[in-house]
Order: structure tokens, then C-alpha cells, then sequence
């Protein structure tokens, strides 16, 4: 059974692209694999467009301030989504090399940083190399860009604010089998942020697969999930110790 939980529950909510509550989708609890959908994507949005694992432990709506025409506030809604998951990790009793973390766009975010964190697989379809940039770049961010340059904001701000919570920055504890999966005609990731990822994933985990789909943005989402290269590999899992 589906059931919804709502950080709005737990701390106050915001206006606009300063909010950083978020709604976290509880799945199976047998279940193995943590999802983070795109930004701006409600979880009923992604089901229509099919671009959810069919059997899923978590899914995590991202909060609008993951991408924020206030640089702190970035950094903030991804600490809150990557520390619930966390805790929705603990709480299943599964081990690291059990789990599969899948990211969706700019679910990627938050979805690089928690499976280095614990040491995870992660299937990353349609991510990009660095905030800053995308969020300078993107055609589906130029209004929050618009928005922090009406505040005297620059690039630079954000390339100061997002330091080392890029997701080229949380490669080095991936497990193994961990796959990255890129959309040749992504029209919302421009080509050098793509690149730039593949060459930091080529480099520094050069036992994970790149899968290059010809495809939209959400077309390459869609059709990673139509071949199943989001699904966790069968593991035994483990059963939790009680005294």
C-alpha cells in the first residue's frame, strides 16, 4: 500500500523556489530500490509518463528549492531529501550492496549524493555534471536564473555555494555495477554538461556502464524503464537481527 508522507508535515513550508519540503512515496517494504523523480514532477505525473520503477522501497518528489534562484537554499533542499533517505535507508534493515538508487534529471542530485554516501548502486538516467552550470545553461531552469539575476546573483554565487555538492563530486563510493544512462537529444541537458559527466564517470568509476539512448529528456527516461536497466539486481536479502 501506498502511503504518502509530506515533509511539510515536519518543518514550516515556503513560498515559491525557497521551499524545501518535500513528499517522500512509501513503497514495498520488500522492496530495494529508492527512486528521486525529476524536479517540479509530482509522483502522479511521473506514473502517467511512466518513468517509475514498477516496485520501489521510496520515491522522493524533489523540492522546488533544489533548484533555487538562492544558492544556500539549493544546498539546503538537497541535504533535507538525501538525510530522510537516509533514514528511510536505515530503517529497512538492507545492507548498501542491496540496494538500488535510481535518479531521474535532477533527481540525480540527490540521488548521486545518497548512494555514495552509503555505498550503493545507482542507476543515474538523464543527470548532468554540475548544478551551477545547468542551472545557468538549462532551458527548464532560464527562469530561475532570470530570477536570481533580478537579485544580483551570478554563476559565480552559485559555483561558491554549490561547491562539492555536485554529482561529479559523489562518484568515488558508488558500488560496483552502477550505471549512467545519457539522452543523445536531451533538449534540457546541454551537450557539455552531459560530456562533462561521462568523462568524470569514465575517469574516476571506470567499472560503471554509460548507455547512450537516442532520445528526449524524458524519452531517454522512458525508455530506460521500458528495458528494465533500472531493475535491482537479485540479491538475498537480509533479515534484520533481534535480541
Amino acid at each position: 500500500m501506498l502511503h504518502l508522507v509530506s515533509d511539510g508535515e515536519l518543518r514550516e513550508r515556503s513560498a515559491g523556489d525557497a521551499c524545501t519540503a518535500f513528499q517522500r512515496i512509501e513503497g514495498d517494504p520488500g522492496a530495494t530500490t529508492i527512486v528521486f523523480l525529476p524536479w517540479c514532477m509530482p509522483y502522479r505525473l511521473a506514473m502517467a509518463r511512466r518513468i517509475v520503477p514498477e516496485n520501489y522501497l521510496a520515491c522522493y518528489e524533489m523540492p522546488r528549492a533544489i533548484v533555487s534562484s538562492e544558492p544556500e537554499m539549493c544546498i539546503r533542499a538537497l541535504h533535507a531529501v538525501v538525510d530522510d533517505a537516509t533514514r528511510s535507508f536505515e530503517r529497512s534493515h538492507l545492507t548498501s550492496d542491496q540496494l538500488q538508487v535510481v535518479g531521474l534529471s535532477i533527481g540525480n542530485a540527490a540521488a548521486t549524493m545518497f548512494a555514495n554516501r552509503i555505498g550503493a548502486r545507482l542507476c543515474s538516467v538523464a543527470s548532468a555534471d554540475r548544478g551551477d552550470l545547468t542551472l545557468w545553461e538549462s532551458p527548464a531552469s532560464r527562469h530561475v536564473r532570470a530570477h536570481a539575476e533580478e537579485k544580483g546573483y551570478r554563476v559565480s554565487d552559485f559555483t561558491r555555494a554549490l561547491e562539492g555538492h555536485h554529482t561529479i563530486d559523489h562518484l568515488d563510493n558508488l558500488a560496483p555495477g552502477s550505471r549512467f544512462v545519457i539522452g543523445l537529444q536531451d533538449e534540457l541537458l546541454p551537450e557539455a554538461r552531459r560530456e562533462g559527466l561521462i568523462a568524470a564517470v569514465t575517469k574516476r568509476v571506470p567499472d560503471a556502464e554509460v548507455i547512450r539512448i537516442d532520445a528526449t529528456h524524458f524519452g531517454t527516461m522512458r525508455e530506460t524503464i521500458r528495458r528494465g536497466l533500472c531493475e535491482p539486481a537479485r540479491l538475498p536479502r537480509a533479515r534484520a537481527c533481534r535480541a
